[in-house]
């Protein structure tokens, strides 16, 4: 029999600026701009396919400053997260078979 070959894995990621600002109850010095309308102003989420071992994937996230904004010299950190696509844990019944493993980071 043949065993079917896996599909690209598929990355969901998020860029999170400002972070530390808004620890602290600040707002972010910045937007996004082209993220998703369910993403708030300081984030920008998105899925990225990787086709082969060793791809590489580029993706471009551009942030404004707010025109508000008066600190302009220190940094904005931003930071990065992400997961593969549907790799959560499921349970499965000790009588199920072992579903197919899926990628890891």
């Amino acid at each position: 029999s043949m065993v079917p070959i896996p599909l690209p894995p598929v990355l969901e990621y998020v860029l999170d600026a400002d972070t530390d600002r808004r620890r602290l109850g600040q707002a972010s010095r910045v937007t996004f701009l082209g993220r998703r309308p369910s993403d708030p102003e300081h984030q920008f989420s998105g899925t990225v396919e990787l086709p082969r071992q060793n791809a590489r994937a580029c993706v471009r996230a551009t942030f404004q400053l707010q025109d508000t904004v008066r600190d302009k010299l220190r940094p904005i950190p931003v930071t990065l997260a992400y997961a593969v696509q549907g790799a959560a844990a499921r349970r499965q019944s000790r009588a199920a078979p072992l579903p197919p493993l899926p990628p890891v980071l």
